[in-house]
């Protein structure tokens, strides 16, 4: 009996891109987690409420602003940072 194994084929750029989607759900799901323990292990209550916003922000990036967000931005921190590496070479 022989099974034709090319009407499982997948094309490659489909098994990367699965292959990635899982791996960054995988990652979203290890921070939460790490959010998670170190909230449960600190003594402060400021501290356990960031832990905890933390673990909602990454499990929700949807959330998170990006840099769509603040056209322009970017690129003013990135003068402010060339500034301040300047004034520290001339000193």
């Amino acid at each position: 009996m022989t099974v034709d194994l090319s009407r499982l084929d997948v094309p490659l750029t489909e098994v990367q891109a699965e292959a990635e989607r899982l791996w960054a759900e995988r990652d979203r799901r290890v921070g939460a987690l790490n959010f998670r323990t170190a909230a449960e292990r600190t003594h402060s209550p400021s501290d356990r409420i960031a832990f905890s916003h933390d673990a909602w922000l990454v499990r929700h990036p949807e959330a998170c602003a990006t840099d769509a967000d603040y056209p322009g931005f970017a690129d003013w921190v990135a003068a402010r940072e060339a500034d301040n590496r300047r004034a520290r070479e001339t000193k």
